[in-house]
């Protein structure tokens, strides 16, 4: 209160104080003009402020003034100018001056540009029908690229039912070797594997693996040789082949072909080694995998037999002895059965109704927990227990 007061004889002994420059700002379009705002502060005593217009006519305004803490004044002078104004300045000037602070500015056409409703409203239309044919324009092209898709989808799956029909005439006969098994893979009649969370008393075997594997009885060195093995839902496995000099007692091997191995995969994704990891990507999740091996054309070919198409091929220099491989790797309840094509499968493959008849099926043999995939039948010998989809 004190330095105020002291501020205010200060002015008074001084008779006046110049305020600052004042700042003209546009604040808003209003009825088709632009309405000015003039700021200037720190004035003693109070200035007359005037709008004046290009000729130095004096304009009518609106002011304001306010008194800061010091006790100075602050002021405020509105107006609204409309189009071509000109220059229009703003001044101050304290009562008993002459002396006047001027701040000035040119109102252009470029503040008035009129808006084309007419424009505006083509302007729209012809973005609209830019995305009006541009959303159709995409249609067809999506259309277009889906036939293409699908006519391609159809031509492979022509290709791999023929490729499949052509193997299905090399089917053999295949077993597996329960000497071979891993202490918690079941084998039963020498088709069926079931894996066990405990270890079952087997005999030591120099040809037992040490991984969650069997191999089948039979070995190739020659020829075109084709199975199948159905794994029902199991989420863990790999179908193929390896050759018998592999090493059963190495647990943790990747099974590539630079290791002996070739074969089919799924966890999480289906995959395979050639030699290193590749994806794949089934249209159809298979449950039933066909295995062609053709020893001397060097590949071993793997069949989704749900929808009757080739899903990989590998190609390699084969040397030694092939036997058919699986492992089993989660226990699920799921059995992966082993076996040649039968006249059943192939009645199925011909109507394309594998779910229907794998489902009907399972619901009929519920009650044989040991082998659900093998048909109910006292007539047929032990050779034809298998049955596969």
């Amino acid at each position: 209160m004190a330095l105020m007061l002291s501020l205010v004889l200060s002015l008074l002994k001084l008779g006046s104080a110049l305020g600052s420059v004042p700042l003209i700002s546009i604040m808003a379009y209003v009825d088709r003009g632009i309405q000015l705002l003039c700021r200037s502060s720190g004035w003693f005593p109070r200035p007359t402020a005037k709008w004046k217009g290009p000729q130095g006519q004096e304009l009518s305004t609106d002011s304001r003034t306010n008194t800061d803490m010091h006790g100075l004044f602050d002021v405020e002078i509105s107006l609204t100018v409309q189009e071509n104004a000109g220059t229009i300045s703003c001044s101050m000037r304290p009562a008993h001056l002459s002396q006047e602070v001027e701040s000035r500015v040119q109102i252009g056409d470029t503040f008035f540009q009129p808006v084309s409703w007419a424009l505006a409203v083509k302007v729209l239309g012809i973005l609209c029908s830019g995305l009006f044919f541009g959303i159709v324009g995409l249609k067809i092209f999506f259309s277009k690229f889906q036939g293409k898709i699908q006519a391609e989808l159809d031509r492979r799956r022509k290709c791999g039912q023929a490729e499949l029909r052509e193997a299905r005439k090399h089917a053999v006969e295949v077993t597996l070797d329960p000497e071979t098994a891993h202490p918690q893979l079941c084998v039963s009649y020498l088709k069926t594997v079931t894996h066990r969370t405990a270890l079952q008393e087997v005999p030591y075997s120099e040809k037992r693996f040490t991984r969650k594997s069997v191999v089948a009885s039979q070995s190739f060195q020659a020829g075109k040789h084709y199975w199948e093995v159905d794994m029902g839902y199991s989420t863990w496995w790999y179908v193929g082949v390896c050759r018998d000099d592999v090493d059963r007692k190495q647990k943790y091997v990747t099974l590539s072909p630079n290791n002996g191995y070739w074969v089919l995969g799924l966890k999480k994704l289906h995959f395979t080694f050639n030699p290193h990891l590749i994806n794949l990507f089934p249209r159809i999740p298979p449950t039933r995998i066909g295995i062609f091996l053709d020893y001397e054309g060097g590949t071993i070919s793997f069949f989704n037999i749900n929808d009757q198409t080739l899903i990989y091929t590998l190609t390699c220099r084969f040397e030694g002895l092939l036997r058919p491989y699986v492992e089993h790797k989660r226990n699920n309840g799921t059995l992966i059965v082993i076996g040649p094509l039968s006249q059943e499968s192939e009645r199925e493959a011909s109507s394309q109704s594998a779910f229907t008849t794998l489902e009907a099926y399972n619901s009929e043999s519920s009650s044989q927990l040991a082998t659900p995939f093998l048909p109910r039948s006292d007539e047929q010998d032990e050779s034809h227990l298998t049955f596969f989809f």
